[in-house]
């Protein structure tokens, strides 16, 4: 039996957020292999790195969301991830976001991302919250959460040793 899932895709002015694919293997095991995933368990090995990003890639058929690959709209590229990660152990699911390459940071594309899929996830799924986990030194992750609005829980859960949460509500909404 072949089954066959109806995945979303959004758009940006710059990007477009689809599901991962083959085409974004590469990208992801580069990243996954390389110190700039240092907050995502890496550097790893590339067995490590592709079970990682099967994991990713899977969360779409166990749960019926999860992140999406993002990709330059002029060449396709994938140059980063963004979207709700829900491992096992997790009591909810996380908004969690990724560029490959530093080449990309900088350039808005994080927030521009990011910003589509909680739209995406408060309107199509009508989550009123979602929350990031995010290494306290992981600098570049706290602004951009601070950026997207999210609020620090101060007293949350430590669900991820040595993070902090960051909760998400939609525009106008609020803690």
């Amino acid at each position: 039996m072949t089954r066959t899932l109806d995945l979303p895709q959004l758009e940006t002015e710059r990007l477009i957020l689809r599901a991962p694919g083959v085409a974004d293997t590469a990208p992801m095991l580069g990243f996954l292999a390389s110190e700039r995933a240092e907050f995502y368990g890496g550097p790893m090995n590339a067995y490590d790195g592709w079970h990682k990003f099967s994991a990713y890639a899977g969360q779409w058929l166990l749960r019926g969301y999860g992140m999406f690959s993002v990709a330059l709209k002029t060449t396709d590229q994938c140059i980063g991830m963004a979207g709700p990660f829900h491992p096992d152990h997790f009591h909810e699911p996380e908004m969690s976001w990724l560029l490959t390459d530093a080449e990309f940071e900088g350039k808005g594309y994080a927030a521009e991302a990011c910003l589509a899929v909680l739209d995406h996830l408060f309107t199509s799924h009508g989550w009123s919250s979602v929350v990031s986990y995010i290494d306290r030194a992981n600098t570049a992750s706290r602004k951009l959460a601070e950026r997207l609005g999210a609020c620090h829980e101060a007293r949350a859960e430590d669900v991820v040793p040595n993070c902090d949460s960051y909760r998400h509500f939609p525009a106008g909404g609020g803690a």
